[in-house]
């Protein structure tokens, strides 16, 4: 009777185990920003975990790099519960377009703005990352040649429930092996990226 028990047991931790490999997810296991912690706004935003006008200011500044911006976003973070980061920024961002929240349109948005609105959104609430996913496409469609937008996009659309463990590792291939992409994300934080989605490489059959 035990032997028996002991096998039945194993049997359902085989089957668990996939499960168990994904007890994370492609948003809250990519914390590339630690590649950009010597930049103080990083690590402000890290710290912090919350969006604030210095915050805000930076990754609405057109000068600044789109990496960089990215890096600030992924610092701020996430919560189990959620966060509010992205109706924060919202409100930032109706500041300084001078009109209300309610009333702020995407097309008032630069292509830097709307990525970062996307991203805080996914990351305010990672278990519904279709909101997040017509933003970051519309701001795909502003900078296409960008790979930090690219390589943000691809990880959200890897977070949907429906996405097959295969998919997650061939929407982050797919870009990683566009070479008409902008390499515009340091090396580093493109290998802690890698490093996750590649656990997803060994499903893909064929």
């Amino acid at each position: 009777m035990k032997i028996l028990k002991a096998a039945a047991l194993m049997t359902v931790l085989l089957i668990m185990a996939p499960a168990l490999v994904r007890s994370d997810s492609p948003i809250t296991s990519t914390d590339f920003h630690k590649a950009y912690m010597d930049i103080e706004i990083v690590k402000k935003a890290e710290q912090d975990g919350v969006m604030s006008m210095e915050i805000a200011k930076y990754l609405s500044a057109p000068e600044n790099p789109i990496d960089v911006k990215a890096a600030v976003v992924n610092a701020i973070g996430w919560k189990f519960n959620g966060k509010d980061n992205a109706t924060l920024y919202k409100e930032y961002l109706a500041q300084f377009h001078k009109t209300k929240a309610q009333k702020l349109e995407l097309d008032e948005l630069t292509g830097d703005e709307i990525f970062c609105l996307g991203y805080l959104t996914v990351l305010d609430d990672y278990f519904t990352p279709e909101k997040a996913i017509p933003l970051l496409e519309r701001a795909r469609e502003k900078n296409p040649q960008s790979f930090t937008v690219a390589i943000v996009l691809a990880i959200t659309k890897a977070q949907r429930a429906d996405v097959s463990w295969c998919d997650v590792w061939k929407y982050a291939a797919e870009v990683v092996n566009n070479k008409e992409l902008k390499q515009d994300m340091r090396p580093e934080a493109v290998q802690m990226i890698m490093d996750y989605m590649g656990l997803y490489q060994s499903y893909c059959k064929g």
